[in-house]
């Protein structure tokens, strides 16, 4: 399994804004040390081995977030923000297509990941996203991704949306499958 660049690109602007570039400079310069792929230009189209980026994001939930594991949640939130605010998603999204948003959950995984899947089936207003078929089950994967819907859900539609976690690599499941409640 390999993670798209651009998904690094992502944690690396919200580090540097968060952080300053000079803090995240220099625990990159420490990461590299570790997996040399850090050492060199990433760009959005570098393929990073999945072991090496959750290497990445697991020490830096270490250094600036003490090791709380929600960080990666609000690594999902911030890049939800971030893309329908003034990134890629904002041409594509208004306020109000939350719907819509739910139903194309499913490719943004693939836009960042080369093997897994994420499926969003509606029944009534509750939209169930289901994370399968990924090699090394991380919460990663499952905080930051359900994270993300969770805040470009709460974006377009203005308000907090409310979900349950029904399965989760942070249980020891082999998928993730969360239920987000959509307002009409």
């Amino acid at each position: 399994m390999e993670v798209k660049g651009v998904a690094f690109l992502a944690r690396q602007t919200q580090a540097e804004q968060t952080f300053g570039k000079e803090r995240w400079r220099a625990f990159l310069a420490e990461q590299a040390k570790l997996d040399p792929i850090f050492a060199q230009p990433v760009l959005p189209v570098t393929r990073i081995p999945a072991d090496a980026f959750l290497r990445l994001n697991d020490a830096m939930t270490r250094q600036f977030y003490a090791g709380d594991p929600q960080a990666y949640w609000q690594y999902g939130l911030k890049s939800a923000e971030y893309a329908l605010g003034q990134g890629q998603l904002k041409p594509i999204f208004s306020k109000g297509d939350q719907r819509r948003f739910a139903m194309f959950t499913p490719g943004i995984w693939k836009g960042y990941f080369t093997v897994g899947e994420v499926t969003a089936q509606f029944q009534g207003n509750v939209v169930e996203l289901r994370i399968i078929g990924v090699p090394r089950p991380h919460i990663y994967f499952e905080l930051s991704v359900m994270g993300f819907a969770s805040g470009g859900l709460a974006y377009l539609s203005g308000q907090q949306i409310p979900h349950e976690l029904i399965k989760g690599f942070s249980r020891g499941d082999q998928e993730v499958i969360y239920r987000f409640t959509v307002p009409a």
